[in-house]
């Protein structure tokens, strides 16, 4: 066993077999030949653990240890087998609050401009406005509050910090103290500084805990791209061109 690693205790070898069916974990593959892999290499953990592990055909399991799959995607694999463990809802969780965070800023600046328009909307129109503002803080909360039950400590300080920071920027906004347009460029700066500075903390955070380096974690969740339309025949084109002519 290459650097003194203990074997694989037969339970947990059980449990992962079970996890995957008795196949390759990557879905488009399935084969029934079978390694254990571990997602952060064994060097790092020096543990067999149910999470960090993964069942995989010789095939998938070398061209991971290649780096031709990725261990970020490795984790979505681990987590489509259904018990994915703490670090897919880390991921989960992390995801939805930068999502509830985009939302709820949006919601700051469709308030703040309501209210500062030269001509003024209607009273309901402001109204509207700050109940959404307010909704999407809930949300928001929820997601901090879903994030903190699965991170370590420091994601708990960081999601807190950045959480009060939008709590202030909505609470003056519903005031109507932001735009505060008495605030200097340099107390700007320096306020939008400290937030850009904990989200980059909370980033390396989660990473670190996913057994991930820092540029192996996007810094956003990567959808893949809209399908294009299938070009058109060349008959059905040219009768839709005479149609229209």
């Amino acid at each position: 066993m290459p650097d003194n690693r203990p074997a694989v205790p037969r339970q947990l070898a059980r449990d992962l077999l079970v996890e995957a069916g008795h196949r390759c974990a990557i879905s488009t593959c399935r084969a029934t030949t079978l390694e254990l892999a571990h997602i952060t290499p064994w060097v790092k953990t020096r543990a067999h653990d149910f999470d960090n592990m993964i069942a995989l055909c010789p095939n998938c399991h070398t061209r991971f240890d290649k780096g031709e799959i990725d261990r970020l995607s490795m984790l979505q694999y681990k987590a489509e087998l259904g018990s994915g463990g703490a670090r897919a809802k880390i991921i989960s969780a992390y995801r939805r609050l930068q999502g509830a965070l985009d939302r709820w800023t949006k919601s700051i600046a469709n308030l703040a401009g309501a209210q500062v328009l030269a001509s003024a909307p209607s009273p309901d129109y402001i109204l509207q406005a700050r109940r959404e503002c307010e909704r999407e803080a809930g949300l928001t909360h929820a997601a901090v509050s879903d994030l903190q039950s699965v991170g370590d400590d420091i994601i708990e300080f960081l999601t807190e910090f950045i959480y009060d920071w939008f709590v202030q920027l909505a609470s003056k906004t519903v005031d109507m103290e932001w735009p505060d347009y008495s605030e200097s460029r340099e107390e700007r700066n320096g306020r939008l500084q400290r937030l850009n500075d904990a989200l980059l903390e909370l980033h390396l955070a989660v990473a670190d805990a996913l057994g991930l380096e820092f540029d192996e974690l996007p810094v956003r969740e990567e959808h893949p791209p809209s399908p294009q339309p299938r070009p058109l025949g060349a008959a059905y084109q040219h009768r839709r061109d005479a149609a229209n002519r």
